[in-house]
């Protein structure tokens, strides 16, 4: 049911781990789930950087689909380390998802909803 899982390539082995077993989890429960995003290289975070920049200067972050969601500069993303994912799901289950993934030991974001990272992650980089 949920989908996008190759994207899940490159995390380290127990973070990936631990999102397939949310995955796992809205498999069980029949909840559809859009694994939006996994590791990244420098030139993939620095290109969300600048967009995000974009929305910001424009004034529309938070206001369009486009520009709806955070990114770090490039070299402080747990993205860029295999220690984060991100995933969409219809907003009715989104309190549910976050639970999910927190009963994993993820950390998740008020702001940035479909980011599921590691605790602390800095202090493992």
């Amino acid at each position: 049911m949920a989908s996008g899982r190759l994207k899940l390539t490159g995390l380290h082995p127990v973070v990936k781990e631990a999102a397939e077993w949310c995955l796992a989890w809205a498999d069980y429960y029949q909840v559809p789930v859009d694994v939006t995003s996994g590791l990244r290289n420098w030139q993939a975070q620095a290109d969300l950087y600048r967009k995000y920049r974009r929305c910001l200067q424009s004034g529309e972050f938070g206001r369009t689909a486009r520009c709806r969601y955070p990114a770090n500069r490039p070299g402080d993303s747990s993205h860029e380390w295999g220690l984060s994912w991100d995933s969409t799901i219809d907003p009715h289950y989104q309190a549910w998802w976050d639970e999910v993934r927190r009963a994993v030991g993820f950390e998740v974001l008020s702001y940035d909803q479909p980011h599921a990272q590691v605790p602390n992650w800095r202090s493992y980089v």
